[in-house]
C-alpha cells in the first residue's frame, strides 16, 4: 500500500495550479469568424437536440414550445411514412414542401437518429430536420421541423461579412455572390473528409478566406469570411 502511495504522489501533482482564463483566439480571421456564426450555430444545435429528443407524435403543446423557441422556423409537419400529412403547423407556407428525400430513408429511420435535408427553390434554400415518431420500435412517422436559412441570419452581428453554405447549395452569400460561387466550386467532398477547418484563397479576386465546418445532423453547413488582412 505504501509502495503504490508512494509511486501516486511521484506523478500526481497533490497541489494543481487551475487555469479558469478561456483560451484566447490570437487569429484575428478566426475570432472574426467565430464571432459571426456562433449565435447562429447555438441557435441550429438547440433546434437539432430539441428534435432529437421528441420520439413521440408531438403534441400540442410541442408545438407552442418549438415556435417560442424557435421564431425564424417556417413550419413544423408530421407525416405518416406513407407520405400521408397528419399535421401541419402552419397549414400554408409559401414554398411547396418536399419531404420525399426523407421518406425514402426508409427503415434506417429506426437507428433514432436525427437527419437534414436542404434543397434549393426558386424561392430560396429550404433547410428541413427531421426525427422519426416510433410504435414498438418502428418508425411509422417523421416530425419535420424547416426554415428558410434566410430567416436565421438575424442572429449574425454582420451578415455581409458571412457566406454559408453546403457542398451543394448556397444558403446565404448576400454581397458576396461571386465569392461564394468560386468557394462552393472547390472539392468539398475531399476537403472535409479529413480537416474541419482552414482557408480559401480565390485568385481570381486575390482574396483569402477562413472557413469552418458545423454539422447538423448528418449535414455539413459551411461558415467563411473573409480574411482580415484582405479588408
Amino acid at each position: 500500500m505504501e509502495r503504490t502511495y508512494t509511486w501516486v504522489l511521484g506523478k500526481v501533482d497533490p497541489n494543481p495550479t487551475i487555469t479558469l482564463e478561456a483560451e484566447r483566439i490570437d487569429d484575428a480571421s478566426k475570432a472574426k469568424l467565430a464571432n459571426l456564426f456562433t449565435e447562429i450555430d447555438e441557435q441550429l444545435l438547440a433546434l437539432e437536440r430539441t428534435m432529437a429528443s421528441q420520439e413521440d407524435y408531438p403534441d400540442e403543446d410541442w408545438y407552442e414550445i418549438v415556435f417560442n423557441k424557435f421564431p425564424w422556423l417556417s413550419g413544423v409537419v408530421t407525416v405518416e411514412s406513407t407520405g400521408e400529412i397528419l399535421t401541419r403547423r402552419p397549414e400554408a407556407s409559401m414554398k411547396p414542401l418536399n419531404l420525399e428525400p426523407l421518406l425514402e430513408i426508409g427503415e434506417n429511420w429506426n437507428d433514432g437518429r436525427v437527419r437534414t435535408h436542404i434543397e434549393a427553390t426558386d424561392l430560396g434554400p429550404e433547410v428541413y430536420v427531421a426525427n422519426a415518431f416510433t410504435r414498438d420500435r418502428v418508425w411509422i412517422g417523421l416530425t419535420v421541423s424547416h426554415f428558410d436559412f434566410r430567416s436565421i441570419m438575424s442572429k449574425c452581428p454582420a451578415p455581409q461579412e458571412l457566406i454559408v453554405f453546403t457542398p451543394d447549395v448556397t444558403l446565404w452569400d448576400r454581397g458576396n455572390e461571386r465569392n461564394a460561387a468560386l468557394l462552393r466550386k472547390l472539392p468539398w467532398d475531399d476537403i472535409l473528409s479529413d480537416t474541419v477547418q482552414g482557408g480559401a484563397r480565390l485568385e481570381e479576386f486575390d482574396r483569402s478566406f477562413t472557413w469552418l465546418v458545423r454539422y447538423l445532423g448528418e449535414q455539413p453547413i459551411i461558415y467563411a469570411t473573409p480574411d482580415v488582412v484582405d479588408e
